[in-house]
């Protein structure tokens, strides 16, 4: 009787065991929500940062959100991403290729393609799984979501019958993984200016430029001060944190807008390297000069000048008469 009871219990851990497993394995789920139709494909969150030890393990969720209109086709891969030499892009995808700091091995989402009707949401869970051999520092990874028409062969959205697909959206999920242990954070401030030297009015840009020559990535941060002619404290802007790949250089723009300039301004920048609280400062001046204004401003007072001069001249010409 004890050892019937025993097998029991032992066939009870089995089967739940492997309930728990089927379970895990199919830890992704699909709802059906009222969107309203807004053309797009969402997929959040769209970074996500997370700190592991060698021979770690973490799953993350994301969502993918159909918003489109229409049945979707979406497919799921991962890939390496790299800073992007390119001012108006954030991120390079390297395809299949690895990249320097490579984490496309190490993220394994738990479906790679599913369907999905209008208005669902599929929240999908991620491992990220870090091999006991692996070195301090950073790994960068993101999860890619291709979305694509589905039509029946042979329809006018076709054009042809052997095609029942077309690709019609890419959006990134991006995981930035720092191994523990020694690390080398290296990074400072390497330029602060604005495009030009003169302006005619608000708002002014200013650039920043920040190098990065170490081993993780990094989240500078800080505040920028102006001050007029007279050296007063006449605003200031924040500096929201932004991230900065390894081995690169990244520029941001920050504008100040305010009407009602005019005359000599300093921009001063505080910025915190988001480690050790190291602050980098530099500044620069300019002008703003709202020149259509003054050339108006100039006319009329000569308008009114010649004015005065004339009726000076025409009142001494009948007193004299």
């Amino acid at each position: 009787m004890k050892k019937t009871l025993i097998t029991i219990g032992i066939c009870i851990v089995a089967v739940s065991c492997l309930a728990l497993n089927i379970y895990v394995s199919l830890a992704y789920s699909v709802e059906d929500l009222n969107f309203e139709n807004k053309g797009d494909i969402v997929v959040g969150p769209g970074k996500a940062e997370l700190f592991l030890s060698p021979g770690e393990k973490s799953t993350k969720e994301i969502t993918i959100s159909n918003r489109s209109g229409m049945k979707k086709r979406i497919n799921i891969d991962v890939e390496d991403f790299v800073a992007s030499k390119d001012s108006g892009t954030t991120v390079d995808f390297l395809g299949k290729e690895k990249g320097r700091f490579s984490l496309k091995d190490y993220v394994k989402p738990e479906i790679t393609e599913i369907i999905l009707e209008h208005g669902q949401r599929l929240r999908l869970p991620v491992e990220i799984d870090i091999p006991l051999n692996a070195d301090p520092g950073g790994l960068y990874g993101a999860v890619l979501i291709s979305a694509s028409n589905i039509t029946e062969p042979g329809s006018i959205e076709d054009n042809t019958a052997s095609m029942s697909a077309k690709l019609v959206t890419r959006v990134a999920s991006l995981f930035f993984v720092r191994v523990k242990g020694d690390v080398n954070e290296d990074g400072a401030l390497s330029d602060f200016r604005a495009l030009k030297s003169f302006y005619e009015k608000g708002s002014i840009p200013f650039n920043i430029a920040y190098e990065n020559k170490g081993s993780v990535h990094e989240s500078p941060y800080g505040i920028i001060e102006i001050r007029n002619l007279l050296g007063k404290k006449v605003d200031e802007v924040q500096v929201d944190p932004w991230f900065v790949m390894p081995d690169s250089i990244r520029t941001r723009e920050v504008k100040w807008e305010r009407g009602g300039l005019f005359g000599r301004y300093t921009a001063s920048l505080t910025l915190n390297r988001g480690y050790k609280d190291i602050l980098d400062t530099k500044e620069f001046s300019f002008w703003v000069i709202p020149w259509k204004l003054v050339l108006v401003g100039l006319a009329v007072l000569f308008l009114f000048i010649w004015l005065l001069v004339w009726i000076a001249g025409h009142f001494e010409l009948k007193k004299k008469q």
